[in-house]
């Protein structure tokens, strides 16, 4: 099966020769250790603090000019390794114009604003955030005009690299929460907390890519909750992620890869969807879909380790679905799986995949591959063909009780005890059912499951 502490751990155990890379160009979006605000250097600061409508700036930097009018915080940055200290309560902007790289330093910082962003970073270098205490951002439901590109509560037109140890709040009113016009990074060693609510759009939208190596991110979208756009890739390395979306909870128009970390995606649309090739190879991930596939791929579809728990709804959607239409192709070669909704025809099936003999809705089951023991919950809902697998010879038992470390946002314990129940006949599973459709589609709309 897999270790426990690799899909559990808030770090992440990666490879620092990894990138992240835009699908079509191959490009690089994301630098090991440049992104890592540790290795820069920060030779002055500015402390900017919120009371009510009004904001008071403290220092001064050569380079760097700065207009405040009633709470909104203009700063013209000619200069690198400058450092804004960022706290107090209150209304406005914060809008930076840079030529440089930056550092915005949360340090308990509460600001909305009702006529656009709460931070309007309009530059294009890269914008490093250390999160400290506790941080609530917010913006309007509405912008006053503008000729510039602002799309969130917490928009860039750079990449956005977080570290930190705090708490972030952010309330996106008017499209997302968080954005960038190139990538966002949760870098490895953070312990922060990222909480996006997302009224109308995204949670998490970024042009070119997003990794994700560590921390803590909770979304909640009527959109999607974590996607990129224009190919963007999407990796996932480490920490815990909870997405609970309205439509797909995580999206990546180009690749998709997931190799550690904890991940609990729900959606009524699509719960996972890459543009491109999807591969799970580590972590313990849930995709969890009341409408359509529960993780569905515009390529191929890689199974290769890890504990995935994949659920589609009824039929012609599916657990697990690649693009068939277009000769891709799902394999399973490693992991543990659990997919309620079967999958997708003609998949290769190199590990060993079997199908219960009978079960049940709404009902506590222990899989068990091995020494390891996985107990989830099944849906109250949902396709009508149980599959499991794992590295040996699974068994399979109905109605326990589980007890252990939760996991999917309360509809697994890994690894778990268990007692009592009644063994489930499992059988050879030979190769897929036909339906879910091209990767990509879905049904919009809906609301998320109850428990």
């Amino acid at each position: 099966m897999i270790s426990c502490v690799a899909c559990l751990q808030v770090g992440c155990n990666y490879n620092e020769d990894v990138v992240l890379n835009n699908a079509t160009s191959g490009t690089s979006v994301g630098d090991d250790e440049g992104d890592l605000v540790e290795n820069q250097s920060w030779t002055s600061s500015l402390d900017i603090v919120w009371n009510g409508s009004s904001a008071t700036v403290s220092g001064s930097v050569d380079g760097v000019a700065v207009t405040n009018s009633n709470g909104y915080v203009t700063v013209t940055s000619t200069v690198d390794g400058v450092v804004y200290n960022l706290s107090g309560s209150g209304s406005g902007q914060l809008c930076i114009y840079s030529d440089y790289a930056f550092q915005l330093a949360l340090q308990g910082l509460t600001l909305s604003c009702t006529n656009g962003p709460a931070i309007n970073n309009q530059s294009n270098k890269t914008c490093y955030v250390v999160v400290s205490s506790t941080n609530t951002l917010s913006d309007g439901s509405s912008y006053a005009s503008s000729s510039e590109d602002r799309k969130a509560a917490f928009f860039s037109e750079g990449q956005i690299c977080f570290s930190g140890t705090g708490t972030l709040n952010i309330t996106g009113n008017y499209q997302h929460a968080l954005a960038s016009d190139d990538y966002i990074r949760l870098c490895t060693g953070m312990t922060a907390t990222l909480n996006l609510t997302a009224k109308v759009n995204d949670g998490m939208h970024a042009n070119d890519g997003i990794l994700i190596e560590a921390g803590t991110l909770t979304v909640n979208a009527k959109d999607e909750c974590i996607r990129t756009d224009e190919e963007g890739a999407i990796q996932i390395t480490g920490g815990t992620i909870t997405a609970i979306s309205q439509s797909e909870a995580i999206e990546s128009k180009g690749t998709l890869t997931i190799s550690g970390g904890q991940v609990y995606a729900q959606g009524s649309d699509d719960a996972i969807n890459s543009g491109g090739d999807l591969t799970i190879s580590g972590g313990c991930v849930m995709a969890y879909s009341t409408g359509n596939d529960g993780i569905d791929a515009n390529g191929n579809c890689y199974i290769q380790g890890g504990l995935v728990y994949a659920i589609g709804a009824n039929s012609p959607e599916l657990a697990i679905d690649a693009n068939s239409e277009q000769q891709k192709q799902l394999y399973v070669t490693g992991g543990t799986l659990v997919a309620i909704g079967g999958l997708e025809s003609g998949a290769s099936l190199s590990q060993t995949c079997y199908s219960a003999s009978s079960w049940s809705k709404s009902t506590w089951y222990a899989l068990t591959v091995g020494s390891d023991v996985f107990a989830f919950r099944t849906p109250s809902s949902g396709g009508s063909t149980l599959v499991v697998s794992g590295a040996s010879t699974p068994t399979l038992a109905s109605g326990v009780t589980a007890s252990g470390t939760a996991i999917f946002n309360g509809m697994g314990y890994y690894p778990a005890s268990v007692s009592g129940g009644s063994s489930v006949t499992l059988s050879t599973y030979s190769g897929g059912n036909s339906g879910g459709g091209p990767g990509g589609g879905g049904n919009p709309g809906g609301g998320g499951p109850g428990h």
